[in-house]
């Protein structure tokens, strides 16, 4: 019985606000347990290439207030679906005008073990974004878990991982140096269904992340924060964090919680209740004694960002009817009685950052 309640909230996401995904209508779960491990596929096909218009999918969209207003136009641009089975499915953005799929996603040899096949995603150039997501929103309570490794998204040098060194954020961010940045998402959870946006966009939609940020003196970084519904809206970085610094969550700037080693697997896991979001990451991390890094926080006491999925979950405390207003349209920050989709991104989302390849293995998403 219990299952089948919570199979039930899985049509319950209404009340969302207008920029709120519209399209995230679930199919009915039949399973328990959804998992991918790539031994059995083949990347046999190309998916079918369509032209990346510039929607107005809420104010930071490409076709949103947020760019109209500065009259920034999007460049042309490819978007392709490839569904690796009726759970799982790959997003895909370029601005190649002749994609070849084998330059975004093939099935490879597991570097340590010939016979195990995994899942290898690439974005050529910073301009291209592919992520692994759920064709449908996630139900209230569950459990993902996966393997990522042979991380190549930035290094040391002076380049950080890109190919010439004067690549740029451009037209949604002017005259800033995309390659002084470089990573990818391990995991996020977001608000809104999921496509390759530009950096902005992902920023005002993430719940939670575990990601890796590579710029400065950061480099093979962990880091896992929560966005802090209570904080001020930035218009570029989006709310502020709730940062785990290795053993606690706590309100601060964005401190790698670890380092990762680049040619190691990690075991990734995320777990969702109404209240509370906890993660484990289990691997060999630089200059830490321990294997193992987790940590737990309570989204309703602290206010995670959009982490109702329901009214009902939604602590009165954490409302915000504010928001931001473009043309004289308000798009409030958090309001009375919304709710909002649960997805999960992996791989790199952002159409005008980062270059570099992962391999994930091994995927399982659990329902309780």
């Amino acid at each position: 019985m219990r299952f089948w309640f919570y199979l039930s909230a899985l049509f319950c996401l209404m009340s969302c606000t207008e920029d709120a995904s519209q399209n995230a209508n679930n199919v009915e779960l039949t399973q328990s347990k959804y998992s991918q491990n790539f031994d059995s596929l083949q990347i046999d096909h190309s998916p079918n290439w369509k032209p990346a218009t510039a929607e107005d999918l809420g104010p930071y969209s490409e076709g949103g207030a947020f760019f109209r207003g500065q009259n920034i136009e999007s460049p042309k641009a490819l978007r392709g679906t490839y569904r690796l089975d009726k759970f799982f499915q790959i997003e895909i953005y370029t601005r190649e005008s002749r994609p070849l799929i084998f330059d975004y996603l093939d099935i490879i040899s597991d570097p340590e073990n010939i016979d195990n096949k995994v899942l290898k995603i690439a974005t050529p150039k910073h301009t291209d974004a592919v992520i692994l997501r759920p064709s449908n929103a996630l139900p209230e309570s569950y459990k993902i878990s996966f393997r990522v490794g042979y991380i190549n998204y930035g290094d040391e040098s002076e380049l950080n991982g890109y190919d010439i060194g004067n690549e740029t954020a451009e037209p949604w961010v002017e005259d800033v140096k995309a390659y002084k940045h470089n990573g990818f998402y391990w995991l996020a959870i977001v608000d809104n269904e999921p496509q390759p946006h530009n950096n902005i966009w992902m920023h005002h939609h993430r719940k939670f992340v575990i990601d890796s940020w590579n710029r400065g003196n950061f480099r093979n970084t962990i880091n896992v924060i929560a966005l802090d519904g209570r904080s001020e809206t930035n218009e570029t970085f989006g709310k502020s964090f709730i940062s785990f610094d290795g053993k606690e969550f706590s309100r601060q700037d964005a401190l790698p919680s670890a380092r990762y080693q680049k040619n190691h697997w990690y075991e990734v896991s995320f777990v969702r209740t109404p209240v509370h979001y906890s993660f484990e990451i289990k691997g060999k991390f630089e200059k830490k004694v321990s294997e193992r890094l987790s940590g737990s926080i309570n989204t309703f006491k602290e206010c995670v960002y959009h982490y109702n999925q329901k009214p009902n979950e939604l602590n009165s405390g954490c409302v915000n009817n504010t928001g931001v207003t473009f043309n004289g349209k308000n798009y409030p920050s958090w309001p009375l009685k919304s709710g909002y989709p649960d997805f999960f991104v992996i791989g790199d989302p952002h159409i005008n950052y980062y270059e570099g390849s992962v391999l994930i293995d091994d995927i399982h998403v659990e329902v309780y």
